[in-house]
């Protein structure tokens, strides 16, 4: 079809040096206020309707944040620093109505910044969707739909809590059935029927209005969101080191406030190392934030989407560590306990998953990842009541450390070999 394009060569190799710009690395500053801010979610409850209210609200913030990530990653330097600050502003006031929320839904009652975040919610998405001009975005077509903000507005006029709770939850699950049932092909059906709308009107306004109808017909364009891989995994990449990074700030923190003791670097130590395996692990031997992902493994719609679920996870993991350097030898409370070890586990059931698909893989690897991620972080969630946090903590450190160590091996088995070496 004449409005898709297609990269030349020049240009492709060109888009692998692609990096973000200045005004979306200044966008992702607002990422570091509303993971700060959601943090007040869970310190305040860990209850399971606290849990759920954590994760509504942090993939509610995650989807604002993607909107706008993603009209940077398909315009590229066409993209417009004034969309973005308001994308900025919108989701700012979004995390400062955070700890407000979260302290009212603790004490049981809906409180007013509940209007305002979904206000903004709704705002922000409505302006990301319409971000993007006539290009139409085939690999995660939801954030040019506003289907799923109807709930959301809706809960500004209802007064009970746990109704407006599940709109919001209504509205996110719009979301995630959009990534899954809307297909590439419906969207290229659609954008060719607008396609074709707008050539009618072209061929009906001869004279004055062509050149404008025609300008409208040349900006019409079908772009898919993996078009700037390197970009886009950059962008992801960025995001989960801002998760960890504001992990760090609340270790450091908690550190700060703590009773000096001989415990304390200790306990510190090794909330700081944990962190950075995860990191290892996420950025390094990972894709979009998935320990053991490839590029290319899943398709672009959903490596996005578990780049929230892990996101939202790290995140969760990291307030948990700044209760393990406030408690140091003590145990953690059952509610703590669990908040680390099963967020430690989802995280590798998850990589686990995306390992099946790696290149290279043994099965073999895959059982030790099994019983290291996944089995031991459970069993310390059941039996490690009497554990001290760090003992806690250095257990799950070393099995990190173990995913850390095999990837490093898979990736030197499977590096291809020197040009020197190369047969003829």
């Amino acid at each position: 079809m004449r409005h898709v394009t297609t990269p030349e060569p020049a240009a492709a190799e060109a888009e692998h040096e692609v990096h973000a710009s200045w005004p979306e690395l200044f966008f992702d500053l607002v990422a570091v206020a509303g993971v700060s801010a959601l943090a007040h979610v869970l310190v305040g409850d860990l209850s399971l309707e606290g849990l759920g209210l954590y994760l509504v609200m942090f993939l509610a913030f995650w989807m604002a944040w993607t909107s706008f990530m993603l009209y940077g990653n398909v315009r590229g330097e066409q993209a417009l620093a004034l969309r973005l600050l308001l994308g900025m502003f919108g989701i700012g006031v979004m995390s400062a109505c955070v700890p407000g929320i979260a302290h009212g839904v603790l004490e049981g009652h809906r409180p007013e910044q509940m209007t305002v975040f979904a206000a903004a919610y709704v705002a922000v998405r409505v302006v990301g969707s319409k971000a993007f001009d006539r290009q139409v975005v085939l690999d995660f077509p939801v954030v040019q739909q506003s289907l799923s903000t109807v709930p959301w507005l809706v809960s500004i006029w209802v007064d009970d809590l746990h109704v407006v709770i599940a709109l919001w939850v209504a509205g996110l699950a719009i979301d995630a059935l959009g990534v899954v049932m809307v297909s590439s092909d419906e969207m290229l059906e659609k954008a060719e029927e607008r396609y074709r709308e707008v050539e009618r009107r072209v061929s009906r306004r001869p004279g004055r209005d062509e050149g404008r109808s025609q300008e409208l017909l040349d900006r019409f364009r079908l772009v898919p969101v993996s078009g700037s891989p390197e970009h886009l995994a950059e962008r992801m990449g960025l995001f989960i080191i801002i998760v960890l990074g504001e992990g760090v700030v609340q270790v450091v923190h908690a550190a700060s406030e703590a009773e000096p003791a001989r415990g304390l670097l200790l306990s510190g130590g090794l909330a700081f190392a944990l962190l950075s395996g995860l990191f290892g692990l996420s950025v390094r031997y990972g894709y979009a934030g998935v320990p053991h992902l490839r590029p290319g493994v899943l398709p672009v719609r959903f490596a996005l989407g578990v780049h929230g679920l892990v996101s939202a996870l790290l995140a969760a993991v990291a307030v948990a560590l700044a209760g393990v350097v406030e408690h140091g030898h003590e145990p953690l409370g059952d509610d703590q306990r669990w908040l680390l070890c099963a967020c430690v586990a989802a995280y590798f059931v998850i990589g686990l998953a995306a390992a099946l698909g790696a290149r290279g893989t043994r099965p073999s690897w895959s059982l030790v990842w099994l019983v290291t991620g996944v089995v031991l972080p459970l069993v310390l969630g059941l039996v490690g009541g009497e554990l001290g946090a760090t003992a806690l903590t250095g257990m799950l450190l070393v099995a990190v450390l173990a995913h850390v160590v095999a990837e490093a091996r898979l990736e030197a088995r499977v590096a291809p070999a020197p040009p020197g070496n190369a047969g003829p």
